[in-house]
């Protein structure tokens, strides 16, 4: 295959597989947006909407797909309404499987069902929970794994699926380590099923045990799309605390607002990247008031960060406009 081009039968599928397009991009933040640079404190964001699908979760989609066993399956069905059910709807046609189900609930906002109806996915709407206990017997991750029992179907249930920490080993662990190795001192990541921070982080830690692995949830209170609240963190069915060592809480404000910088700075990222970047800064302020910086340095006397950008702002812009307030947005102006 000449370098970039992708032809014959399987040239979508080839296009679409991890890794086809090399490591994603890994950008050092400005001083503008890092104000801990005085300190020797060096900052990175992995910008993971690099892969073919612009989402962090097409790669554990395609994992599970590939390592799939089940003959005949004609059906998938998946608790989600994100990125991993937008992922799965594209990817599981070129495995031969022509129907992803997202079971969604009813507070999903209606450009996030257009977006999944765009790319061909079914909706099912259960009116359990909106974020359910993984193990629990009702509700949408429930009614995902007793569809994915009939006949012609299959439930990959991502919440325990091993292929999700995986590809956070195998994708994003290994490009950070080529990137990055012993220098980096710091790894921020978001928990939404646990999957990302328990692959790269357990990757990151077996070859440098002093890196530092923290876990950014949301804030008790607010709403921010993709990762999980801190109260449910620890209902999640990967064992994602053996990888991480601090957790930090963000409200949908911070989020959207670290995410509205990093925009305005030319990274395109949605707020769940905000989230992680407002995380990352709260918490190296609390390392600098502590005065335990030195024990982040590298063998350069550098403290180099990394959070993990998931995907882009394109489908969540319309909650810019609703929780960041109006003074961050310039007026329209009609011309006499």
């Amino acid at each position: 295959m000449k370098e970039r081009v992708f032809e014959g039968p399987d040239a979508i599928l080839d296009y679409l597989s991890p890794g086809s397009l090399g490591p994603a991009p890994l950008v050092e933040l400005p001083v503008s947006l890092n104000p801990f640079s005085r300190e020797k404190v060096k900052i990175f964001i992995k910008l993971m909407q690099f892969v073919p699908l612009a989402n962090i979760k097409s790669l554990p989609s395609y994992l599970m797909l590939k390592r799939m066993q089940a003959k005949g399956v004609k059906n998938l069905v998946e608790y989600s309404s994100g990125n991993t059910v937008l992922s799965l709807s594209v990817l599981s046609k070129h495995f031969g499987i022509p129907n992803l189900h997202a079971i969604i609930t009813p507070d999903v906002p209606e450009h996030k069902k257009r977006l999944l109806r765009l790319v061909g996915a079914n909706i099912l709407v259960s009116h359990g929970p909106p974020s359910p206990d993984v193990f629990s017997p009702v509700g949408g991750i429930a009614d995902a794994k007793k569809l994915g029992r009939k006949s012609g179907w299959h439930n990959f249930n991502q919440y325990i699926n091993p292929a999700n920490p995986g590809a956070g080993r195998d994708y994003l662990g290994k490009e950070l380590w080529s990137q990055l190795g012993r220098d980096l001192s710091l790894l921020v990541s978001s928990i939404g099923t646990g999957g990302t921070i328990l692959g790269a982080g357990s990757y990151l830690k077996d070859r440098n045990k002093k890196i530092k692995v923290v876990g950014v949830a949301i804030k008790e209170g607010s709403s921010i799309p993709g990762p999980r609240g801190e109260g449910m963190i620890d209902r999640l069915g990967l064992p994602w605390r053996k990888a991480t060592d601090e957790v930090v809480a963000i409200n949908g404000r911070e989020a959207y607002g670290g995410s509205l910088e990093l925009i305005r700075s030319g990274l395109f990222v949605g707020p769940s990247t905000g989230m992680q970047y407002r995380g990352l800064l709260k918490k190296l302020a609390e390392y600098k008031r502590k005065k335990s910086l030195k024990s982040l340095r590298n063998h350069r006397g550098e403290v180099l960060a990394c959070f993990v950008a998931c995907d882009t702002m394109f489908p969540y812009i319309d909650d810019y406009f609703k929780v960041l307030p109006s003074k961050n947005f310039s007026k329209i102006k009609h011309l006499k």
